[in-house]
């Protein structure tokens, strides 16, 4: 008899609480396999994540050219430059092995994609005079 009256009482708060998030959600089949609203949400979100996944990457073709560069100005952490026909475009100064200064010149290696969702665009200093390399 306590039981039943332990069980009607858990009814009661099921049915007024409904299912509320961090609520138990229980299985009516018997009992097995009870698993929290929390639970739930978290498994909902591995499908959603593995789902809305971007595939970047895959086989990419580069078309590469050698450019020669001059530096036009360095504003915080990027490097203006301008290639021989001066349009101009932006490295990293990280990409350099010491700071470069205006008026430097470099010899730039340029891949720009042709096919693929890499990286769009990819300069390397291949040779500068930076510290005397030339």
């Amino acid at each position: 008899m306590r039981y039943a009256a332990y069980a009607c009482a858990f009814a009661l708060i099921l049915t007024a609480c409904g299912d509320d998030p961090g609520e138990p959600v229980t299985d009516t089949s018997g009992g097995a396999g009870e698993m929290s609203a929390s639970e739930t949400a978290d498994e909902i979100n591995q499908v959603d994540e593995t789902e809305t996944e971007m595939v970047v990457g895959g086989p990419c073709t580069y078309e590469v050219a050698m450019l020669e560069a001059h530096v036009v100005a360095i504003d915080g952490n990027t490097v203006e430059m301008n290639d021989s026909d001066a349009t101009p475009f932006y490295m990293s100064v990280e990409d350099f092995e010491t700071v470069p200064e205006a008026g430097e010149d470099f010899t730039i290696k340029r891949e720009v994609i042709t096919e693929g969702t890499c990286t769009p665009e990819i300069y390397t200093v291949i040779d500068g005079d930076v510290g005397g390399v030339e």
